[in-house]
């Protein structure tokens, strides 16, 4: 992806509606109004505390492993209906879920997983710029940092899983290095070193230390260009002959273009349109163990065979872990994280000395081919879809603010979007 040049506000100035004020919609926000354009964001909630507030904080530049593999097939079972697996299906989700699933098996073959890789590729490769760009602009670099991101397993057999990943990174040209256990305690010297048997590190991943307060810096610049807040829901698209209308707080409100950034709750918005998705939400949970815990570990930290991360957030050390496919209405259910406390205290023996504390969850948009949805509506070309990334919702976000100003601007887009089209469900 090319570097992006902002355009000159001189140019076709258009009135734009984005539905979600999650770090995706004010990514967009902020790049749109660089471009003279004239948004307004809708969404009731404050902006930067949905599903991006409690993640990682990683942009993983290195991310072209889908979450379906051959691998994950054969666990698929034991995942899905194990009560101590980290990933599970709730019972009253499994018919709603079985599409998705269907699908979702489809793509984890060899063929599918070397197609899907390739279309993440340029959507991450240049995502920590992305970010660098907009955080420049609006003031707040000091957010941003790059600790990069290390993968730990204790035994050379867990370290043969990641053979699949390895070769998707090498063929992708993703920087990568292999280390041993001294070089991983090098790096993170407070770990165990009875866990740290080899490290998979990618050094050029950036890190945010508080995504909600990044998103928030985004549409605070983008609102000193004019862009308005609306902390309403959106009811309602319309689609009229000369462009589009939005129904929220009992007022139609017509536009020239319209972003859904609604990251889970967008489906329902492609309904309206006329277009259908394949979207569940993967519900992810966090366990912060407060301020002070975060001086623990230099950067975050991922434990495949264990399903989780532990990584230093602004208020915290997390632990990051989780995909519950259970809807996007039932109650939490924190058990099988807690589970985890004791593997966490096992990898980080410091953790003993720090009270787990606020626990945390949130829906992760994810569509089956873990690709998002990216582009304009089939239905109406002023509908502009720009939600499904799953686990890479912060990384992606200010290279899809890119990518949505060029379709708004009828600009070919820096990279081809067939793959991320609404249409391919």
């Amino acid at each position: 992806m090319a570097q992006r040049q902002e355009r000159s506000p001189e140019g076709r100035k258009l009135s734009v509606a984005i539905i979600g004020a999650g770090i995706v919609g004010c990514a967009t926000a902020l790049t749109l109004s660089r471009d003279g354009h004239a948004v307004t964001v809708f969404d009731p909630k404050e902006p930067g505390a949905g599903t991006s507030y409690g993640n990682a904080g990683a942009i993983v530049t290195g991310s072209v492993t889908p979450t379906a593999t051959p691998a994950v097939l054969r666990s698929l079972p034991s995942y899905l209906f194990s009560r101590t697996s980290s990933a599970v299906l709730r019972r009253h989700h499994v018919l709603k879920a079985l599409p998705w699933l269907r699908r979702f098996v489809r793509h984890g073959t060899l063929p599918e997983v070397d197609r899907i890789s390739a279309a993440l590729s340029p959507l991450v490769a240049e995502a920590f710029e992305a970010h660098r760009d907009l955080a420049s602009d609006a003031g707040v670099s000091d957010l941003l940092s790059q600790e990069g991101w290390l993968k730990v397993y204790a035994s050379e057999k867990e370290f043969e899983g990641s053979a699949l990943e390895r070769r998707l990174m090498q063929r992708a040209g993703v920087v990568h290095e292999v280390l041993h256990k001294v070089q991983v305690l090098e790096l993170q010297p407070t770990l165990n070193p009875a866990a740290c048997f080899r490290g998979l590190y990618q050094p050029n991943a950036g890190n945010v230390r508080s995504p909600r307060s990044l998103a928030q810096a985004y549409l605070k610049a983008a609102r000193s260009r004019g862009a308005q807040v609306e902390p309403v829901q959106v009811d309602r698209l319309h689609q009229r002959d000369d462009g589009l209308a939005l129904v929220a707080a009992g007022t139609t409100r017509p536009f020239n273009r319209v972003i859904v950034a609604a990251g889970a709750w967008s489906a329902g918005f492609t309904k309206q349109i006329g277009d259908r998705v394949c979207l569940d939400t993967e519900r992810g949970y966090h366990i912060s163990f407060g301020r002070g815990s975060e001086t623990l570990l230099n950067g975050p930290v991922v434990f495949p065979s264990r399903e989780f991360v532990l990584s230093p957030m602004q208020d915290g050390l997390r632990l990051v872990s989780g995909d519950e496919l259970a809807g996007l209405t039932a109650a939490p259910d924190y058990r099988r994280i807690e589970a985890l406390l004791p593997q966490a205290l096992e990898v980080l023996p410091a953790l003993a000395d720090w009270q787990a504390g606020n626990r945390w969850m949130g829906h992760r948009p994810s569509t089956p081919d873990s690709l998002p949805v990216l582009g304009r509506s089939d239905s109406n070309p002023r509908v502009i879809y720009a939600f499904g990334h799953g686990h890479l919702g912060v990384t992606l976000s200010a290279a899809t603010g890119r990518l949505v100003a060029d379709l708004v601007a009828d600009q070919p887009p820096a990279i081809d979007l067939h793959p991320y089209r609404a249409s391919r469900f």
